[in-house]
């Protein structure tokens, strides 16, 4: 089947017109276009006429980028809250795909809340903190006083304990009669008013057209942080909320959390051929590179970064794609590993010698010959840490240039790996 040019300009140009008769008719009657398209999400063409600057496009995600906008429009269909649950190794392009959501649906008119526990300018978030996600979600400035931020508790707190809590949350001294009155609460009892403070804030940030709110690097929240977190994803809130938890396969989240049941689970996968080619060519031009002179180093790349976005851009602007493990991936590496315990590094290290793949006899080598008390514990910490995953009868590093750079690594004051 062909298709001629002038087909191809007259639907461009019926695209222009729908995005305009959509605009007008939003900003007339004060609302997102996605309400507009009440049976279907908004098509991703769309939000290139609404955005005035090019988004960095997120080449090789249009399957994940439809999943997104079609669940924030059953939320807003369904009037009720949902949770989507992001995960995959370092460099495979989480914070790059909701960096390109989030920015979407700013332009259809949608209000959002970012959080990182890093703190984050690529997607415009604040350090995530108990006190600082519900003082965004009641909509208070960093600059209000204390006296403003009571006012606003009240305003939305339901019940008086609920008040007392939430300022307890927001680390305000309370006074003798509120501290005794929260002491004589079971934990059941606080759990349930902890649970009636996440329903005030759905509501207030409902209220204040709140439709998103993202969570970046969950895998390094605190456990208090994660109970707290919880309380919002546990419970489908009959608020148009759509919620998106982002985090990398290690510590409590080296398998789905059982409190993310109800989330939509969503692994980034790698990137296949195509979108590996289309984005180093993407790279190389964004730098001024010829994309001719640099064929062998683009393939050369492609290869070695196996999928994986980050790690192809680095490859591509290190000096030897070839051989190098990239730098900033080597530095993560190197930094992880000497933050461990010297068994659990010597472990990696021994593991990495013995091939990509490995299995539990030859771990058992390792711990017999170390007289490791807690052999299992030992392997248990291994998986936890991201860079090994486990299939059926073997292991495997998370990627082949994490299992490069744990081979390249060296211990400070030793030359010799083990």
């Amino acid at each position: 089947m062909f298709i001629s040019v002038s087909s191809i300009k007259r639907a461009e140009a019926g695209e222009k017109i729908l995005y305009r008769t959509l605009s007008i008719f939003a900003r007339f009657f004060q609302v997102s276009i996605d309400v507009l398209l009440p049976n279907s999400p908004t098509p991703t063409w769309l939000y290139n006429h609404l955005i005035s600057k090019s988004l960095e496009p997120c080449l090789g995600r249009d399957w994940e980028l439809h999943q997104l906008h079609s669940l924030l429009s059953y939320v807003s269909r369904k009037n009720h809250s949902k949770t989507i649950y992001i995960y995959g190794i370092t460099g495979c392009g989480k914070t790059h795909l909701l960096s390109h959501f989030a920015q979407c649906i700013r332009a259809a008119g949608h209000f959002d809340l970012a959080f990182s526990q890093q703190g984050s300018s690529v997607i415009r978030a604040l350090k995530f903190s108990i006190i600082n996600f519900i003082k965004q979600l009641l909509h208070i400035d960093h600059t209000a006083t204390d006296a403003a931020v009571k006012e606003k508790v009240n305003l939305v707190s339901r019940t008086s304990l609920g008040y007392m809590r939430m300022l307890q949350l927001l680390a305000f001294d309370l006074n003798k009669n509120q501290l005794n009155t929260l002491s004589q609460q079971t934990p059941h009892q606080i759990t349930k008013i902890d649970r009636l403070i996440a329903d005030d804030l759905m509501r207030y940030a409902a209220h204040k057209r709140i439709t998103l709110v993202t969570i970046d690097d969950a895998q390094h929240l605190t456990q208090t942080q994660l109970q707290f977190l919880r309380l919002f994803t546990e419970v489908e809130y009959p608020q148009p909320i759509l919620f998106i938890i982002l985090a990398q396969p290690q510590g409590l989240f080296t398998s789905v959390p059982e409190w993310l049941s109800l989330a939509h689970t969503m692994p980034l996968q790698q990137l296949n051929q195509d979108a590996q080619t289309r984005l180093a060519k993407h790279c190389l031009a964004k730098k001024g590179l010829p994309i001719a002179k640099y064929q062998n180093k683009l393939k050369m790349a492609i290869e070695r970064a196996a999928g994986n976005p980050a790690f192809l851009q680095q490859l591509l602007l290190s000096s030897n794609a070839q051989q190098c493990t990239p730098l900033d991936l080597q530095l993560l590496i190197d930094n992880t590993l000497t933050n461990m315990p010297a068994e659990l590094t010597e472990l990696f290290q021994f593991s990495a010698l013995q091939g990509f793949h490995f299995n539990a006899s030859q771990l058992s080598q390792f711990t017999q010959k170390k007289h490791t008390r807690s052999p299992l514990c030992l392997t248990q910490k291994m998986l936890c840490s991201g860079l090994v995953v486990r299939k059926s009868d073997h292991y495997s590093f998370s990627h082949p240039l994490i299992w490069e750079g744990i081979r390249n690594y060296q211990p400070r004051g030793m030359t010799n790996p083990v």
